[in-house]
């Protein structure tokens, strides 16, 4: 550190900086202080719930604005960039929101940051040595995992936020690392995340750093209740008896299990680049299937189609999570956010021009409502436990026997990632945010329906069982 370079610690203890909006925990603090050492890559493998978001844009908000040891490393008039990659556009956007927050509570630098909804430029005044006055330029720039989008870009820090649950990890990182060149020594890279079992980059570089293979690299790792002190413990035993003590592990206490009971195994998977076409499926074959949403949970929807000479091949063209639009709990704004929703489903799936739309029994009469208006044919399935289990055991049976050509929609293969096997009967799907596994949930009911379309029987083992379970084309008979 330079006599013009501010800590990152100092910074978060003045409530004129970083101190206002938080009261950081003694852990937190701690792991914001080690960033102002010569250490240049820092991993740290934390427990949902410990504040890493905070942290995360707080080590962004100070590398941009408060370094001003950074700011004559470029010719004066180029933007110094803070690159954050996030796993989807919500968490992207989400860390700029946070980021934002801290500035607002910032009277010394509020007035210099101008926020937009993927980016916080920062235009301040400096003092070169030779007593000069100019500005210096800096942007916090925050964006999913397509690795084009940042090539030209000079960083002095790079965060990698939930970087174990980035598709493409090696790719992303491969590509990111040499926007820091211009920084040398002085930059920083800062990697995040909930562990995501035993393999991906983020477990690859976590251990090279523990093993010293890693140079100049820190790791941290820690569960939620070594972070946050005082955390509810029966909540914590609550979270326990969700998600079985594998994944709780995993989740909250930051540790690299096996499989945290992981229902899919997706290391073999070959999925495609992109989305089939409407075009690429046999004509009139294309059905959607919906996991309808019109609250809190986003609005699952998932588009199959049979390969036109394969008949028992599936096709997944499009896939989205929608967030309902709207507000307000009359007659009137509850009809408007669904039909404000449909709406956007239906841009999704009208291209496609689907035989059909499958749905579950939720909100039914409204969905049946809005797509019989547009002469397609709603039906609706009661997706009981025993049902829903029945449908994605198909889907990964599928999956497995490469009869499903799936592309690599990003926020879908998370979800999938996270259904897990409670037990031989049944799965459970956990919460992120404000994805239920809703897409996966909408692509698990799309495959079962093709199944009773008439297909393949489905023979699994569903995991942690030993037991053979068999179904029938009919699952949903």
């Amino acid at each position: 550190m330079t006599a013009r370079a501010l800590s990152l610690a100092k910074a978060c203890s003045d409530k004129r900086l970083l101190g206002a909006a938080i009261g950081w925990y003694p852990a937190q603090v701690e792991l914001l202080a080690s960033l102002d050492g010569d250490v240049q890559t820092h991993l740290w493998a934390i427990g949902r719930q410990s504040g890493k978001s905070s942290m995360a844009a707080a080590a962004a908000v100070h590398n941009a604005a408060l370094r001003a040891d950074l700011d004559d490393v470029l010719p004066h008039g180029r933007t110094r960039y803070v690159l954050v990659a996030a796993a989807g556009q919500d968490q992207a956007t989400e860390f700029v929101r946070v980021a934002a927050a801290l500035i607002d509570e910032s009277p010394l630098l509020a007035g210099y940051a101008t926020v937009r909804s993927e980016r916080i430029d920062f235009s301040i005044p400096r003092t070169g040595p030779d007593g000069g006055r100019w500005m210096a330029k800096t942007a916090i720039r925050a964006m999913t995992t397509n690795s084009r989008t940042i090539r030209g870009l000079s960083a002095s820090l790079l965060v990698l936020d939930e970087f174990a649950h980035t598709e493409n990890d090696a790719q992303l990182f491969a590509a990111l690392t040499p926007s820091l060149r211009a920084f040398g020594a002085r930059a920083k890279t800062l990697i995040c995340s909930t562990p995501n079992g035993r393999s991906g980059e983020f477990f690859r570089l976590y251990e090279a750093a523990s093993g010293g293979v890693l140079t100049s690299a820190s790791v941290w790792q820690a569960g939620v209740n070594v972070v946050v002190p005082g955390v509810d413990e029966e909540w914590l035993e609550a979270r326990r008896a969700e998600l079985g003590d594998a994944l709780y592990s995993q989740e909250y206490l930051a540790e690299f299990t096996d499989s945290g009971g992981s229902f899919f195994d997706l290391s073999e998977v070959e999925f495609a680049d992109a989305p089939a076409a409407p075009e690429d499926a046999a004509e009139g074959s294309w059905v959607a299937a919906l996991d309808p949403a019109f609250h809190a949970d986003s609005f699952g929807v998932a588009m199959i189609g049979t390969a036109p000479l394969e008949p028992d091949r599936l096709l997944v063209g499009a896939v989205e999570s929608i967030k309902p639009a709207g507000a307000g709990k009359s007659f009137e704004q509850r009809r408007g956010r669904e039909d404000a929703t449909l709406e956007r489903v239906w841009e999704a799936i009208g291209p496609y021009e689907p035989r059909r739309i499958v749905t579950d029994q939720h909100n039914s009469k409204a969905i049946e409502s809005y797509f019989g208006r547009k002469g397609v044919r709603v039906e609706v399935v009661n997706l009981t436990r025993a049902k829903q289990t029945a449908a994605f055991v198909a889907l990964r049976s599928r999956l497995v026997d490469g009869s499903l050509t799936c592309w690599r929609e990003p926020r879908l293969v998370d979800e999938l990632r996270r259904v897990r096997a409670k037990d031989t009967e049944t799965i459970y799907l956990p919460r992120t945010g404000d994805s239920h596994c809703d897409a996966a949930a909408a692509l698990a009911l799309g495959v079962s329906v093709m199944e009773d379309s008439g297909g393949p029987p489905v023979r699994v083992v569903l995991s942690g069982s030993g037991i053979t379970r068999s179904y029938s084309s009919s699952v949903f008979g």
